[in-house]
């Protein structure tokens, strides 16, 4: 291939098996692209079409595949009253230009044999085509790659759309994921993306990280008739199709907007209070015949509760799809006891705000208990979290592998971050003159979540460990270092940051490497498999817990909100102290 050409086919996935599949049952080779691999254009997606047939015949041919040649073929021909078609057409309809003569000429003959009889003909397609979707099937267990939300963008996106995602900071496909969630025009920063093309994103998108290739589509809510009403503003989410009797009321959405609009301070609360709202309102318009916020009663809330503990089959999505689009339903899958209160809570402060302000003249949700209790199969003590013996075992693992400057930059990170309790993009953003001794003492400004800047203290672990990292980069240390170096720095430049895949990458392999050699049990390896940078923050929190550091400095130190999602999350680390005590009592 051309060095100038875009390339479309970086890893094999199971939705270029499922475009080489349509394509030999007969979908046209253009509607196969767009649906599989997310190209629309015609030159682009013939492209595309030969790079994933060449990849995945060079597969066969490394098996040993007799069955390779047909790879990539139409095989559902159909026979027109005026005959086969010439020798050049088939050769131009199939992209046999790279074959040989004899091979050409041996598959016309094949599929459109001398006799010209019409079941002879039906009979060597049916055969070559059982023969091709066996082959794909065999290749597609040998080659096939699942997508990770860890995986680099580039991986899974033609080149030319990769470029334009990573120009907005996008690495990784969980970063496409997060900012697709946020909804809204996500793409506005994207050079040459519109809504439509926003749209295929999107679609090729969930499609990888499916568990499967697209299913047939299905629509959950039939549509008889659209209903417009010059009160109702234009929403995504209520595009979805519904009787003209279960349509939601235009005055009920404009109040969810206004309340949104008015209590809603990021980007993530505006998305989670509009899904839940619209939730609760698409509800009771199509199982209390539209009834309005106004109209809601004692029963409807009830009703509600019970509803998203044990939500009906049919208001589930089994695709990913659009709000609006064929398949798509309200939820996902069942609510977990976390979500169900989640929801629970974001609809009654809705309701306070409606009566508050005038909207509705009673709020019902003030006469229901509005508790669900615990999930019985809830893990209460499930942490993510490393135990003292395993941070212990991994800062031994780097310091073995010192001076190597991989080693020195994770045993920083292992250290700083749990002593100090960082999130990944603050480490990453940060840099030297965000570090500076006061009259208390050594902090660090930060630029926190949802765009807040908070002080952090600098405990004297954390400042030995950035000294240490800061010499082995040759810079000094925190006082004679360039002030505007990156705190967290690449491997072959001190003063160059890093990014946040390579943040990830760097800090999963480490632990992973030293988990697999760490003196721990079986069960604890197994769990901390699963540990990333993230761990260490939730380390440093349940530690702190533990050494009775008060809630108020926890929540400060974290930048969480309110101190009731510090004990939320770290309600484990006291357990220790609890039995120490018990022990000494009636041991």
């Amino acid at each position: 291939m051309m060095a100038n050409k875009p390339a479309y086919v970086s890893r094999l996935g199971l939705h270029h098996f499922a475009h080489l599949r349509a394509v030999a049952e007969g979908l046209p080779l253009v509607d196969a692209v767009k649906r599989y691999l997310g190209v629309e254009h015609g030159h682009q997606a013939k492209v595309a079409h030969l790079e994933s047939r060449d990849a995945v015949r060079a597969v066969a041919r490394r098996r040993g595949l007799s069955a390779w040649r047909l790879i990539g073929i139409a095989l559902d021909v159909q026979v027109s009253h005026g005959g086969a078609p010439s020798l050049q057409e088939f050769i131009e309809s199939r992209d046999l230009d790279d074959w040989s003569e004899a091979d050409v000429l041996q598959m016309y003959q094949e599929i459109y044999p001398a006799s010209g009889k019409q079941l002879h003909r039906q009979r060597v397609r049916t055969r070559l085509r059982e023969r091709l979707l066996e082959t794909l099937h065999e290749l597609e267990a040998l080659a096939a790659e699942q997508p990770q939300p860890a995986d680099a963008i580039s991986g899974w996106f033609d080149a030319i759309t990769a470029a334009k995602l990573l120009s907005a900071d996008m690495v990784i496909l969980a970063q496409l994921q997060e900012r697709i969630a946020i909804g809204g025009r996500w793409w506005r920063n994207l050079p040459g993306i519109g809504r439509t093309k926003a749209q295929r994103i999107e679609y090729h998108l969930a499609m990888l990280l499916s568990e499967q290739p697209p299913p047939k589509l299905r629509v959950v809510f039939s549509l008889t008739q659209k209903v417009q009403s010059p009160s109702t503003r234009s929403s995504p989410l209520l595009a979805m199709d519904l009787p003209v009797s279960a349509q939601p009321m235009g005055d009920d959405q404009q109040a969810i907007e206004a309340w949104v609009a008015a209590k809603a301070g990021s980007a993530a609360t505006v998305k989670a209070y509009t899904r839940e709202a619209m939730r609760l309102l698409l509800w009771l318009s199509h199982e209390r015949g539209s009834t309005s916020f106004g109209q809601m009663t004692l029963l409807d809330c009830r009703d509600y509760m019970a509803f998203l503990q044990h939500i009906p089959a049919h208001w589930m999505s089994r695709v990913r799809a659009q709000p609006g689009s064929p398949g798509w339903a309200p939820f996902r899958g069942p609510l977990s006891t976390r979500s169900v209160r989640q929801a629970i809570t974001i609809v009654v402060s809705m309701f306070h705000w409606l009566q508050a302000s005038g909207y509705i003249a009673q709020n019902p949700w003030l006469l229901v208990n509005q508790k669900i209790g615990d999930d019985r199969q809830e893990r209460v003590l499930q942490s993510k979290a490393l135990s003292e013996v395993a941070t212990r075992e991994v800062i031994a693992f780097c310091q073995n592998k010192l001076p190597e400057p991989a080693a020195q930059r994770m045993l920083f990170i292992v250290q700083f971050v749990t002593s100090v309790g960082l999130r990944s993009a603050e480490l990453l953003s940060a840099k030297l003159t965000d570090v500076q001794h006061e009259e208390e003492g050594w902090v660090m400004q930060v630029h926190g979540k949802g765009s807040k800047n908070r002080i952090v203290a600098l405990p004297p672990a954390a400042l030995q460990a950035l000294n240490t990292y800061l010499q082995a980069r040759g810079l000094g240390d925190i006082t004679s270092a360039t002030p505007q170096a990156p705190v967290l720095a690449s491997l072959h430049d001190p003063l160059q940051g890093v990014g946040y895949q390579a943040l990830y990458q760097h800090v999963k392999s480490w632990l992973g490497k030293a988990i697999d050699v760490a003196d721990l049990p079986t069960s604890e390896r197994m769990r901390l498999r699963q540990a990333s940078t993230h761990w260490l923050r939730h380390t440093f929190g349940t530690r702190a817990i533990a050494k009775e550091v008060p809630l108020d400095v926890i929540q400060a130190q974290m930048g969480h909100a309110s101190i009731q999602t510090t004990t939320a999350i770290y309600g484990r680390a006291p357990i220790r102290r609890r039995i120490d005590e018990m022990d000494r009592a009636f041991g």
